[in-house]
Order: structure tokens, then sequence, then C-alpha cells
């Protein structure tokens, strides 16, 4: 697929009115401008996967292992991939570039294509590659204040949510419940009682100066954030484990926190209505994220 990258002096004529952009099929364009076929299978049967990634001073964090985790998530669906991880990773880093956004999230979708519609997957389709990049705020220097309010659900998800696909209607409802509420999300429990992941990251708990979270599997993401906040978690000398929590334990925590790849690091003060702590940001919490900070911008490329 070759890139038809639209010329630059065009683009500087949107740039106050429309700095956000899209790169669709090999063109980059003004977001307002991106379209996509009707018939697209992402569209109409969520027949597609995605990563979201974010930079920090302009530039990508963890692009390889973001990549990396968008094959893995091809394979599984069977979609051959359109495009190589390098000619992917220059993709986004063009648009970064061009948005010229310090920090920006970069969101990368790829469906299975337009056909028909029909629940058999097309055999001669030609996938739809779509990435976004907006604007963030500047990542905080250090976390403090109250945490957010979640509320544990029944998870009602399909099986293979290690599977990073756009079809989230049940996170949607999910998140859309703990918002009526008065909660800002909520944290996925399965028939056992055992914490799963969240609307949109990974759980953490500390407890007794040690970090805890739920191992990976077919019923959660294994979230890049994650996989970092443990490594900045040795780096700030607080023990991490990986193992089965519950809904009885997340209530009982000294600290909890929810990781994603925007957020970062959101420290949690009440989870079903029962304060966790002060309710305020944990010592440990703080720490571990000012590590991970560090870490971040260290590793950005």
């Amino acid at each position: 697929m070759g890139d038809r990258f639209v010329d630059s002096r065009w683009l500087g004529r949107y740039r106050q009115t429309m700095p956000d952009l899209a790169y669709v099929n090999g063109e980059i364009l003004p977001l307002n401008r991106a379209m996509v076929h009707v018939e697209d299978r992402g569209f109409q049967f969520a027949d597609s996967v995605y990563e979201v990634l974010r930079t920090y001073d302009g530039r990508l964090f963890a692009v390889d292992e973001h990549l990396a985790r968008l094959e893995q998530s091809m394979a599984a669906i069977e979609l051959t991939p359109p495009l190589s991880r390098a000619e992917l990773a220059r993709i986004l880093k063009e648009l970064v570039r061009r948005s010229e956004f310090r920090e920006a999230v970069v969101y990368l979708q790829i469906t299975r294509g337009v056909a028909p519609r029909h629940r058999a997957i097309p055999p001669n389709a030609r996938p739809t590659v779509v990435a976004t990049v907006r604007e963030l705020a500047p990542a905080p220097e250090r976390l403090s204040g109250p945490g957010i309010k979640i509320i544990t659900v029944t998870d009602f998800r399909w099986a293979r949510c290690d599977i990073k696909t756009t079809a989230l209607l049940a996170n949607v409802l999910a998140f859309h419940q703990a918002r009526k509420v008065g909660a800002d999300d909520a944290v996925f429990v399965a028939a056992d009682g055992t914490i799963e992941e969240s609307t949109a990251g990974n759980v953490f708990v500390v407890r007794g100066g040690q970090l805890l979270t739920p191992p990976t599997g077919a019923r959660l993401l294994a979230g890049i954030t994650r996989r970092k906040i443990i490594e900045a978690a040795g780096v700030a000398g607080v023990p991490c484990r990986e193992g089965v929590l519950t809904r009885e334990e997340l209530w009982r925590a000294d600290e909890v926190f929810l990781s994603s790849t925007t957020a970062q690091i959101t420290p949690v003060g009440w989870v079903d209505g029962q304060p966790v702590g002060n309710g305020q940001c944990g010592p440990v919490t703080a720490r571990i994220y000012e590590a991970f900070l560090r870490l971040a911008r260290a590793a950005s490329e």
C-alpha cells in the first residue's frame, strides 16, 4: 500500500481550525475529512483490532510493543497484516510529526476491509488501515489529591478479552452504568468474585507495601502500561506480585489504582461507595508513578 501523504503546505491551511489528523489507507488528511466505506467490516461487525499509543515530548512511547500486540490480535482473528511493523511505525511517527503536538494520543485500527455484508470472512477483502492523532494534556509530574470513584460489575463480555478488538459495547454499557450512579469507572468481576480489569485499563492494589495485580489471560488484556508499571515498581523498590484478587480484597486494599495508555496511573479513592484508605492518592501509588514517568520519557522514541 503506497503512501499518498498530502502536501504539507495544503495541510498547513487547516492547522488553526482542525489540527487533529487522520491516516486512511495511505493518505494523511484533517480528521473531519476522513471517511471509511459504509460496508467496512469494522463498522458492520466490529471485525477489526486496534491499539492506542501516546507520546511524551513529541515521541511515541513503547511503539514496538504496541505493534507487536497488534500483530497478536490480528493473528487471533486470522487477519493478515496489510503493512509491516516498520511501515506502521513510520506512519504513526509521521502523523505525530505533522501534528506538532508535544503530548498526543494516537489511535490505530485495522479492519478486515470492505465486502458485502455477510458473516462469512471474505477471502479477498483488502484491510482498512486507519490512524488518528489528537492532543493530550501534559502528564502531571506527580500524583496527589482525591482518587476517582469506581464500582464493580459482573462481567458480561465475550471470553477473549485478551484480543484487542473494537467490539467494546459491554465496556461502553459498564462505563455508562458507573456514570449513572455517580462513579467514574467500573471494574469487571468474574462469576467467582475475582477481579479482572476496568472498562479501559488494568487494576492494581497496594496492600502492606506490596503491589498486586490480576494475572494476564483470556479474561483481561495484557496492558503495555501495565507491564511498564510492574517494571517501574521494581525501580521504585516496591515488590510486585501477579495473583488472583477478589472483590473483598479490592474493598480492603490500602491503595488502588487503574492503568491505561492515556491516563497512565489513576488513583482510586472509593470502591462501591467504600473509601480506599483516606480516599486520596496513596504514597506507594505516587512513588510508582514518578518512577513510571521517568521510565516512559527515557524510553520514548
